[in-house]
């Protein structure tokens, strides 16, 4: 094949370089190339089945984190990519758990964000239907840069208060990246349990009830240590949680906002 069929690039190889094109084979429609899609078909199910094992795991306080040190990680996903699987989950039910801005400016009752959000519509020009439009599809992005870097925040935290067992930061980032997978799924589920008649205070504080329990549980189970020592240390934790997602909401309220 002198030319790619794509871009009409002179020359290529098994592989086009500028377009990336696979070079035409005479076996492309033979059996034994429909066995490989088959297999690939097949390699994508057992990653659907991986993502749905660890799913169930994660609702489990701690039984990934300690499984990932223990060495058994083949059977689950890696903690990065359970990561983006679960923010992933959360970009997709975020119009249905509240991250939208009409959503947030009728919870708003001091009035302010429907203060800035006018303000802004008037300075960029644009109409109320547009200007939600775009706030929605950059809201979810920013906030979970921001619980990104909480991520970071309590692993630092969980290194300073184990500092005398000589945990490497590692395992704490693993733990805290399972727990703020798991967060993203219960503010997806409080979120959708406003639409089914529940109210926005009894939500949030069965969320924040659930995730404590999980959070002393889980600490419970990966580190080592009395009930007291564990105690404090999901406070510490959890106050530190409540501060990040606080701030974090906050900025990325004032950043969508400015960047609509």
């Amino acid at each position: 094949m002198p030319t790619c069929p794509t871009c009409s690039a002179e020359g290529i190889g098994d592989y086009c370089s500028s377009c990336g094109e696979r070079r035409v084979r005479p076996d492309d429609l033979s059996a034994t190339a429909f066995v490989h899609e088959i297999a690939d078909q097949v390699a994508s199910f057992r990653f659907k089945f991986k993502t749905l094992h660890t799913l169930r795991a994660l609702v489990r306080p701690g039984l990934l984190t300690t499984e990932f040190l223990a060495g058994r990680r083949r059977p689950y996903l890696t903690p990065l990519r359970l990561y983006l699987v679960c923010a992933a989950l959360f970009f997709l039910a975020a119009p249905w758990a509240g991250f939208t801005l009409e959503e947030m400016i009728q919870h708003d009752p001091s009035g302010s964000l429907s203060s800035l959000a006018s303000t802004q519509m008037a300075d960029r020009g644009l109409d109320r239907a547009h200007f939600t439009e775009r706030f929605d599809l950059r809201i979810q992005s920013v906030y979970t840069i921001a619980v990104g870097a909480g991520v970071i925040a309590s692993a630092l935290l969980l290194q300073l208060m184990s500092w005398r067992s000589h945990i490497p930061l590692g395992a704490h980032l693993v733990f805290a990246l399972h727990f703020v997978s798991f967060e993203y799924l219960v503010t997806v589920a409080i979120g959708i349990t406003r639409h089914l008649g529940v109210s926005n205070e009894a939500a949030s504080a069965i969320g924040l009830c659930l995730l404590a329990g999980y959070l002393f549980l889980a600490l419970k189970r990966v580190y080592t240590g009395t009930a007291t020592a564990v105690l404090l240390k999901a406070v510490a934790l959890f106050a530190l949680m409540l501060a990040i997602n606080y701030a974090a909401s906050a900025a990325a309220i004032r950043l969508t906002l400015r960047m609509v």
